[in-house]
């Protein structure tokens, strides 16, 4: 039987870290895929996405004036929660009252997606994403916590330092690789190297084998920005086992339940991470791992039917005078070329 034909459009970044892959695979089995990586100003080539009659968008979204191009087709979005800034809650109705009238169907992979969405008709799947658990036996050998942290320029070094004790510390390894417009403060990781065992990973890209063979060697695993849309590296670390030391907001405090998973901390939190948390619950996080895993192999199979299904006609007529200020400020941006991204191709 001949599969159908589905547009991925996904930023240019994750040509590199790969991070739609695992819905690339779950697509794979009913439908040839054709990747669009797009960038910031890069063109939009509408032309050709109307050659598809699935879209399925990973991270990008495009504005309501581009999307309303598309004609009859079926369209899907993974929004990341980390990526939906709005300038107020005016702007943020607007917005999702676009999605629910193009149909846009929605996988959110954060409670705070449904928070966003409110009472918007608009059909969505809540999911977990967790990988199959591969707990890493060594890790019961381990009397001492050994961390690994990526630097990613949204937390620094000191604002999770204090939550542990320093002599349960064995050692801490360092991968400063910030996120685009990020900056590390490298003095004061001068000045942290005298007082721990520090050591430092001198690369600009580190493969993923390569991020992986590291899990294996460190029990403890520092979740690198204060907001994720999915959280890929704690999926990655959850999955082996390892403890995660995450800041209070989606999806850290959603995949860290309790204190045996995990630590959650605020710029508030005094408590210290309990020694005895980390060494003495491979198997509970194990357990849990596994339970997640299983119930994410079930809630996959209804990515599918989700996109496949009739798209919902809402369209409102008291929505269009929003659409309508929204257009003007469109145009004015497009006009003035003020923090504008979006060109397509005629």
């Amino acid at each position: 039987m001949k599969k159908k034909r589905l547009a991925f459009v996904d930023y240019w970044s994750h040509q590199s870290t790969r991070s739609g892959d695992f819905l690339r695979e779950i697509f794979l089995e009913k439908f040839e895929i054709t990747d669009f990586w797009w960038k910031e100003k890069n063109k939009i080539p509408l032309e050709e996405l109307n050659k598809f009659d699935y879209i399925f968008f990973f991270h990008v979204m495009f504005p309501h004036q581009i999307l309303r191009r598309l004609k009859n087709k079926k369209l899907m979005w993974a929004p990341m929660y980390d990526s939906l800034n709005f300038r107020n809650s005016f702007f943020r109705s607007i917005f999702w009252k676009q999605i629910s009238n193009l149909g846009i169907k929605v996988l959110k992979f954060s409670e705070k997606i449904s928070d966003n969405i409110k009472d918007e008709k608009i059909d969505s799947l809540k999911l977990n994403y967790y990988l199959k658990p591969n707990i890493i036996s060594s890790f019961k050998n381990q009397t001492k916590l050994n961390i690994f942290f990526w630097d990613r320029g949204r937390i620094k070094l000191e604002e999770w330092l204090h939550l542990f004790n320093k002599n349960d510390i064995n050692e801490i390894l360092y991968f400063p690789k910030p996120d685009p417009g990020q900056k590390i403060d490298k003095a004061n990781i001068k000045n942290i190297l005298k007082k721990y065992n520090l050591k430092i990973v001198e690369k600009n890209f580190m493969p993923k084998n390569e991020f992986i063979s590291i899990m294996e060697k460190y029990n403890v695993f520092i979740a690198p920005r204060k907001k994720e849309g999915i959280g890929i590296s704690i999926v990655e670390a959850i999955s082996r086992g390892i403890y995660i030391v995450g800041y209070n907001d989606s999806t850290m405090n959603e995949y860290i339940l309790n204190n045996k998973i995990g630590f959650i901390f605020n710029k508030e939190t005094k408590d210290k991470i309990n020694l005895d948390d980390v060494i003495n619950n491979y198997d509970f996080r194990n357990a849990n791992a596994k339970i997640n895993h299983d119930k994410w192999q079930e809630d996959k199979k209804k990515i599918i039917p989700l996109l496949e299904k009739d798209t919902l006609n809402v369209k409102k007529t008291h929505f269009f005078p929003l659409f309508f200020l929204d257009d003007i400020k469109f145009f004015l941006k497009k006009l003035f070329k003020f923090n504008f991204n979006y060109y397509f191709k005629k």
